[in-house]
This record gives structure tokens, C-alpha cells and sequence, in this order.
């Protein structure tokens, strides 16, 4: 065996480990930790098939269904998805690609087990690069989008936790920026096949990888990071919360109090700060300054239609509905609007 292959036994051998660890192991997180547990399993199984393939000449193990390109970082995504308490349509679409990539290697696997030269005919037709290009690209996809969605949950943890020491999903992003170069990197492999300098690069850092998302992941594993309802009582109550809260806000106009924030509105209404921030980010999908402008530009709009702007300008408004700088209201004014209070006044006015 050479140094090569026994790197990789070791690293397949830590990925069953992590992957048994995820899958079992009885964390507050377990739920989430399902997805991250499935995605090292399709890594342990296809390190398993990288040996199958070196002892087994049979054309056929080349289409054996055990290869997860469009799977493996599926899993990964739905795993940030769920940490960030992000609700996903049809989220089954997500595995469409996955779902075609096991009927084709399965059709492809029995044909060439029956007839062996149907390989040969697949190699004309530059089957095998065609589907690395895909996988590349698809894996860059799902890449780029699971990085969205970790800096998002970034954004969301204060709004949750008091410390966020460790709570971010950034050992993922790196994760994810290393799986775009390594992409880059395969296809250079192929590409530049007499080249063994590019053999070695992609070795190590597919090791490295590999390496790095184990131990990231098994540090994690306890560390309580969800951004969403962990389950639906807790749902039901963050929506029970945001009904009480809201009616208290526009019954009582709290937010034209120029001074008003989430600690001043938390003693006012007498319920915890984090459960505040925490309705407020799931129901309405803001933080809560963003929730409190927003009541007072409606408050602005309100004033407008009634022709209190003919009486009053448009920064006295902006004053009495609770901003305390003209650039606070017209930049608020702007991004929730979409046009600046002078051009929203003058369309109310003609």
C-alpha cells in the first residue's frame, strides 16, 4: 500500500468515526447534525470505492451508484439551511440532480456489467467528462450558496445568543472556498494529465479538506448556534410573542420615542430581550431597529395622506415619528420604500 492510499484509509476510517459520532451522538443539535452526519457518510463510501476501484477491473465499477457530486454537498446545505432556521420551498428540488445521477449510474452500471465494451462506447462519447464538468459546477453552485446562507446566520446570532464565541458556521465557508478550489484544481488534474505536480496538489488538499471539516464539524457538535425554532411549540410561541409585541407597538406608538431600543422596549413590554429579537428575525424577518423604522415611516406615510405635510415639512415629519437625523430617515426611507420622501410626497400629492 502505498503512502497515498494509506493517508486516505486513515481519513476514510476518521470520516466513518465523525460520521457514526453525527448521526448518534445525543446533542441539543441532533436534528441538524443528521445532515452533517449523511454528508460524511457519502464521503466515507465514495473513499471506499476510490480502493473497490483499484482492486476491481471490471469496467462496470467505474458507474457503480455510489457516487454522491450531487448529493454530498446537498447535505451541507440543508445542515447551514437548518442551523440558520431558514424555511426552504420545495426543498425535494434540491435533490433532483442527486435522484438523476443515481438512475443514470445504476442504468449505465447494469449495461456495462452485462456488456463490458458499452465502456468503451461511453468513453467516445466523453461521458465521464461530461459528468466531472457538471459535478464541478453543480458543487461551486451549492458552494456559493451555502456561503450565503452561513453569512446570514452570521448576522442573525447576535439577535440570539449574548456570546457568539464559536457559534458562527465559518469553518463551513472556508470549508466551502477550499471545495472551489479544489474543483478548479480537478479539472486542471484531467486536463493536465502528464503533469504530476497537479496530481499531488489535488491529493493533498482534497486530504487537507477532508481533514479540516472532520475536526471543524466534531468541535462543533455541542455548541447550541440554531437561529430558528427548534421546534413548533417553540414556533408557536415566537408568533404567540410577535402578535403581543406588535399590537403593544402600534396601540402604544412606542417607536416615536427618538430614544427607543431593544433594551428600553423590553423593560417597557417586560419580556426578555433575545425572545424580542428572536420573534421579531423569524416572523417578520428584521431586526428590531429595522422593525421599529419601519412602523415609523408608516407612521410618516400615514401623515402624508392626510395632508400634514402641507402644514409641516417633510424633516418636522421625520422628527415627530420618532427619527432623530434627517440622513437616519432618508436612508431608512429609501431602502423600505424604494423612492426617497420627497418623490414619495410628491406621487401622494398628484
Amino acid at each position: 500500500m502505498t503512502v497515498k492510499d494509506s493517508l486516505f484509509l486513515i481519513s476514510g476510517l476518521q470520516t466513518l468515526v465523525i460520521s457514526i459520532i453525527l448521526l448518534f451522538y445525543k446533542s441539543k443539535k441532533i436534528q441538524v447534525n443528521f445532515y452533517l452526519g449523511l454528508s460524511f457518510l457519502t464521503l466515507f463510501i465514495e473513499i471506499i470505492m476510490y480502493f473497490v476501484i483499484k482492486q476491481v477491473h471490471h469496467p462496470s465499477v467505474y458507474y457503480a451508484p455510489l457516487r454522491f457530486d450531487f448529493l454530498s454537498m446537498n447535505l451541507l446545505f440543508f445542515y447551514a439551511i437548518k442551523t440558520s432556521g431558514i424555511i426552504v420551498r420545495n426543498a425535494f428540488n434540491y435533490y433532483i440532480p442527486a435522484i438523476i445521477e443515481f438512475f443514470l449510474l445504476t442504468l449505465f452500471f447494469l449495461i456495462v456489467l452485462v456488456n463490458p465494451e458499452f465502456h468503451k462506447t461511453l468513453i467516445n462519447y466523453n461521458f465521464h467528462l461530461i459528468m466531472r464538468i457538471l459535478s464541478s459546477l453543480y458543487i461551486i453552485v451549492m458552494c456559493i450558496l451555502i456561503v450565503r446562507v452561513n453569512e446570514k446566520h452570521k448576522k442573525m446570532l447576535p439577535f440570539f445568543y449574548r456570546s457568539i464565541k464559536y457559534k458562527s458556521l465559518n469553518w463551513l465557508t472556508i470549508f466551502c472556498g477550499i471545495c472551489i478550489l479544489l474543483n478548479f484544481v480537478r479539472q486542471l488534474r484531467f486536463t493536465l494529465e502528464s503533469v504530476y505536480f497537479i496530481h499531488i496538489v489535488f491529493d493533498a488538499l482534497a486530504l487537507f479538506t477532508l481533514y479540516y471539516i472532520t475536526i471543524a464539524s466534531l468541535v462543533q457538535i455541542n455548541i447550541l448556534n440554531i437561529t430558528g425554532p427548534e421546534n413548533e411549540e417553540e414556533e408557536i410561541e415566537l408568533k404567540e410573542v410577535f402578535l403581543s409585541i406588535n399590537n403593544y407597538i402600534s396601540i402604544n406608538k412606542s417607536y416615536l420615542n427618538p430614544s427607543m431600543n431593544l433594551k428600553m422596549f423590553a423593560s417597557e413590554v417586560q419580556l426578555p430581550e433575545r425572545i424580542i429579537s428572536k420573534a421579531i428575525n423569524k416572523i417578520e424577518n428584521k431586526n428590531f431597529n429595522n422593525y421599529v423604522n419601519y412602523h415609523r415611516i408608516e407612521e410618516f406615510k400615514d401623515k402624508i395622506a392626510s395632508d400634514y405635510h402641507k402644514k409641516y415639512s417633510i424633516s418636522a415629519i421625520a422628527n415627530e415619528v420618532g427619527f432623530n437625523s434627517r440622513a437616519s430617515f432618508y436612508k431608512n426611507f429609501k431602502d423600505i420604500v424604494g423612492v426617497s420622501p420627497s418623490e414619495y410626497v410628491e406621487r401622494v400629492s398628484s
